[in-house]
């Protein structure tokens, strides 16, 4: 039965038994005023008689027999009496009230309406008088006055169905939209929204509604996104009882021990074979402890076993109660390897750094060898051959050709070992600085390639470089120039080095640039010997925490972009 029914029926047994208990009461009061009446009008009536008989006795002549007569007549009609009046010689008048020509009334009304009455007596000389009550005309007109009540309260009771009818129906409208729209949240259509009412009730009841629909959007996409998260994350994620028995997994947790049960739940987390910790790890399952990144191991398929992150956080309901515990199991058996990796790589790269230093100093020490010892050698031998030379030139040809000969040979040798020191250590750089060394390194190369046009472009403070910076920019822009002059073909050549500000951390970083109009090449591991001056150049610039980018296509030349970052300890 709908809500719509019910209440017209509540309405309808409300004004039904309201309209039984005003008849109830207005019968009780019709009943109770024609017992009145007609009591007072029976005394009125036995009155009336004894004052008119009063001092007279009742005799049978024709005046007063006919004024009795009249007078019991007019009383029975009048006041709805039945009077007798009785002599010594018996039944002397009978006054009957007046037949009713009205609308009589049912019987059972007569019988709940009519009154119990006692006759009166009244005796006077030598005769008596009995009345008794005969009120149909009285029930009859209360029976008028209440049908006359009843069919107006039928009237209004057929309104008032009618009227809550239509109220009940557009009170009840919106508990309709409010249906269709608990409707549509069954089916899962939580888009679904209330408009607004003009019954401030009902109004809140649909901003509510609206407000409930909302969170519940939010609240299923939150959970569709954590059961998404759950199932693709890498992670295994596992829900465990208070025993420790496995009640949920994701995809990621049955890959992993996929190889020890097809089914994860049921089994007990703390028997599936962890290397390390097993007691650790089942005292805190047992106790439904939090844990953060325990580092154990397991055993996989192939026999490797795999470095696993253990956590725990307890399981809590929304009274407070632990239920259970949440455990994640993170394979960071990849992420061991990339750390020793880069370990190795860390010191690969300071053992490159070291052998760098160590082959600098050794240049260094070779060319100063070169330059105190082989250098002033050769100074002597020339000097000695140039006197044997101008003192044999006229006296002795052969001696003075032999001593013209060494002369030459001398200052072949020299040249060679000056450039053999050049390149074993620049000079300038110990003795001028960085930018007088790279511009004499400029014009070496103009001189011996007039085919390439060089340019070199200094921008910002570097003259407060220590030795191991100058000696990294010099020797990525020696190597540069030698690999594009060997293998590019470039008629073009740009070098540029700048003290600039990183834009990100705001710090001073030295930037060089080499630029070639050449036919470029395809970037690949390297390996070949092009790729190996690369390399090295790459690595001098990691190994003082520096980045390394080369770009580059066939037909388009290279382009090298070094940084290095300026700390203090980078500047003298």
């Amino acid at each position: 039965m709908s809500l719509k029914v019910k209440v017209h029926l509540f309405f309808a047994v409300l004004l039904i038994t309201s309209l039984l208990a005003s008849t109830g009461v207005l019968i009780s009061n019709a009943r109770q005023s024609v017992k009145i009446e007609m009591e007072d009008t029976m005394a009125a009536a036995a009155r009336l008689m004894t004052v008119s008989l009063s001092g007279a006795s009742l005799n049978r002549e024709l005046g007063v027999y006919e004024h009795l007569h009249e007078l019991v007549k007019a009383l029975g009609e009048i006041r709805s009496l039945h009077i007798l009046l009785f002599d010594s010689k018996g039944l002397l008048f009978e006054g009957e009230p007046q037949a009713d020509s009205g609308a009589k009334p049912p019987d059972w009304f007569v019988k709940i309406l009519f009154p119990k009455v006692t006759p009166l007596t009244k005796r006077f000389g030598n005769g008596h008088m009995v009345i008794y009550a005969a009120p149909l005309q009285e029930i009859g007109d209360r029976w008028l006055d209440l049908r006359g009540i009843l069919e107006l309260g039928f009237g209004i009771f057929i309104f008032v169905g009618l009227f809550l009818y239509w109220g009940v129906g557009w009170v009840l409208k919106p508990l309709d939209r409010l249906l269709v729209a608990l409707s549509g949240f069954e089916r899962g259509d939580l888009h679904l929204r209330l408009p607004s009412f003009s019954l401030p009730e009902m109004n809140q009841i649909s901003q509510t509604f609206n407000r409930m629909g909302q969170t519940l959007e939010r609240s299923i996409e939150e959970n569709r996104r954590l059961a998404t998260l759950v199932k693709q994350t890498g992670d295994a994620i596992l829900s465990l009882d208070h025993a420790g028995n496995i009640t949920f997994c994701n995809p990621a947790a049955e890959r992993l021990f996929s190889h020890q049960t097809t089914l994860l739940v049921g089994e007990a987390l703390a028997n599936l074979g962890f290397t390390e910790y097993r007691s650790r790890i089942a005292e805190i399952l047992e106790n439904c402890e939090t844990v953060e990144n325990l580092e154990t191991g397991l055993p996989l398929a192939d026999g490797q076993i795999a470095a696993i992150l253990f956590s725990t956080v307890p399981l809590v309901d929304s009274d407070g109660k632990v239920r259970g515990v949440i455990c994640t199991l993170r394979d960071i058996t990849e992420h061991k390897q990339a750390e020793e990796a880069e370990n190795q790589l860390r010191e690969t790269r300071l053992l490159t750094h070291h052998m760098a230093e160590a082959q600098e100093a050794e240049r260094r020490h070779l060319a100063r060898e070169l330059h105190d010892e082989l250098g002033q050698c050769l100074t002597a031998i020339k000097t000695d051959a140039v006197l044997i030379r101008n003192r044999s030139e006229n006296t002795e040809p052969k001696v003075y050709r032999s001593a013209q000969a060494i002369i030459d040979v001398a200052s072949h040798i020299y040249d060679v070992v000056h450039n053999m020191i050049t390149r074993l250590r620049p000079s300038p750089l110990d003795d001028l600085g960085l930018i007088p060394t790279l511009q004499e390194c400029i014009s070496a190369w103009q001189k011996r390639q007039p085919d390439i046009d060089f340019v070199l472009n200094i921008s910002g403070k570097l003259d407060n470089l220590n030795e191991a910076m100058n000696m990294t920019v010099f020797r990525v822009v020696q190597e540069a120039i030698t690999n594009a002059v060997r293998h590019a073909d470039a008629s073009e050549m740009t070098v540029s080095v700048s003290n600039k500000i990183d834009e990100k951390t705001e710090q001073h970083q030295l930037v060089i640039e080499i630029v070639d109009n050449g036919k470029g090449m395809e970037i690949q591991d390297f390996h070949s010997d092009v790729d190996f001056g690369l390399l090295g150049m790459r690595e001098r610039a990691h190994s003082l925490g520096g980045t390394f980018i080369l770009e580059s296509s066939l037909g388009t030349g290279l382009k090298i972009h070094v940084t290095i970052p300026l700390g203090a300890d980078k500047i003298v």
